[in-house]
């Protein structure tokens, strides 16, 4: 009796892991090679298997977690996203003239909306307050890709763009 009671209560933790794992290959909210977020983490699948799920991290470390923890997690699968989203904030200088101020604004819109991989629904150029010697300007716009690197090479490319208009019409450098 006691020792049934004690096999019970170890194979607890299997049967959860195990039912887990049952979840994670039938539901799919991540796949082998799949990049994710669990809780605090990122990273990328390397195996799902009955027990346990095995992530290579950001800092190429391999962390295994069973799966009824992971199962019961937070998965954001950042592989199946269609879009990803770019947002910065620069400064402009307070003694910029109004007219040149809502010139870059309009053009740095035009811009935007212009770049076939902005979804043009998203994009945004405003003024959102007030830092020690700047106006704030956030830009924002979803770009319409799931690749990170190529992510990376559109938001390269409108950061430029955004130099030369500051530059050209405002007459000034963009501050950070």
């Amino acid at each position: 009796g006691l020792g049934g009671l004690a096999v019970a209560l170890a194979a607890q933790e299997t049967v959860k892991n195990i039912f887990g794992g049952i979840t994670l290959i039938v539901d799919q909210p991540v796949r082998v090679g799949d990049f994710c977020r669990f809780g605090a983490t990122m990273g990328t699948v390397e195996d799902i298997s009955l027990w346990s799920t095995r992530v290579r991290t950001l800092e190429q470390t391999v962390v295994s977690i069973p799966n009824a923890q992971f199962a019961g997690m937070q998965l954001e699968n950042l592989t199946r996203r269609d879009r990803i989203p770019l947002r910065t904030t620069f400064g402009l200088d307070y003694h910029t003239a109004p007219d040149r101020l809502r010139a870059a604004l309009s053009e740095l819109r035009a811009m935007l909306t212009a770049h076939p991989k902005v979804h043009h629904d998203t994009a945004r150029v405003r003024v959102v307050g007030f830092d020690g010697p700047s106006l704030q300007v956030e830009v924002f716009a979803n770009i319409q890709t799931s690749s990170f690197n190529e992510f990376l090479a559109v938001r390269e490319e409108i950061f430029i763009q955004i130099v030369d208009v500051v530059r050209t019409v405002a007459g000034q450098t963009a501050t950070p």
